[in-house]
Order: structure tokens, then sequence, then C-alpha cells
């Protein structure tokens, strides 16, 4: 020992020599630690411990997966509630831009009648334009090649 560190500086060793008292043993020595529970007597006892454990963690599992079914549940419902006010919103300020458009056309010298005829048009147009192109979208939505692949291969075991 370096002689910086006294007897009396441990708390496991007795200040005065001597031998450590039981209440002071350190762990690692002669000390053996008291059982908490006894153990089970028999495989029935056994058996119903391990059935009563995966109970509670069945249990614990559909506890938190009804919570978070429920706040899944709820998040759906705001973002749907969020997605609705926000297409308000753009219908309404889009119904603001075709009114900005028709009062310029008509401080240009063009009639109400035209101005708005011309927008309604134009916007009639659009919605027809993006209306084919959704019907085009949805072909890929019926798997084509994924049937295609399924077919053939229903073809080649019908085949002697």
């Amino acid at each position: 020992m370096d002689g910086s560190l006294k007897r009396t500086d441990n708390p496991v060793l007795p200040r005065h020599g001597g031998v450590a008292r039981t209440g002071d043993a350190p762990l690692g020595g002669n000390a053996v630690p008291e059982r908490t529970q006894s153990p089970p007597h028999g495989v029935l006892e056994e058996l119903s411990g391990t059935f009563a454990s995966a109970r509670r963690v069945l249990s614990d599992f559909l506890e938190l997966l009804s919570l978070e079914t429920r706040r899944a549940g709820l998040t759906l419902v705001w973002m749907v509630t969020c997605g609705a006010v926000a297409a308000i919103l753009v219908v309404a300020a889009w119904l603001g831009f075709m009114a900005a458009l028709a009062l310029w056309a008509v401080s240009l010298g063009i009639s109400w009648v035209t101005a708005v005829t011309v927008i309604s048009s134009a916007n009639l147009l659009a919605a027809a334009i993006v209306t084919s192109v959704c019907f085009r979208m949805s072909r890929d939505l019926l798997f084509p090649a994924t049937r295609g692949q399924l077919e053939a291969k229903a073809t080649q075991s019908e085949l002697p």
C-alpha cells in the first residue's frame, strides 16, 4: 500500500483490528445472500407460474396494442379533419384568385359575362385534363404485370 489509504478509511474493515462483524462483511466475502422466495416444490407449480407469466405478458402486450390503436385512430381523425380544412381553404383561395382574375379582365374592358365564362371554361378544361390523367393512371392499380405473370404460370401448368 502507498500509505494514503489508512485502515480506518475502509468501512468494511473494523477500526481497531480484529474480525469484521457479519453486517460489515463484504458481499464478495463469506456472506451468503438470503433467499427472498422459496423455490417451487413441483412441476405443476412451475407450469402454473410459467402460464401466469405468459398471461401477464400477453395481457400487457394487448393493453399496449389497444392504447396504440386508440392513439392511431385519434391521429387518423385529426389528419382527415386537417385535410378537409386544408381542402376548404384551397378552394376558397382558388375562388378568390378566379374572382381577382375576373376583376382584372373587367378592368381591361371585357364584359362581366365574357370574363366569368372564359374563366369557368378554363377551369372546366383543366378539370377534364386532370380527370383524364387520373383515369390513365388508374390502370396501374390493376397490377397488370402481376396478373400477366400469374396468367402465364397458369397457362404453363395446364400444358401437358
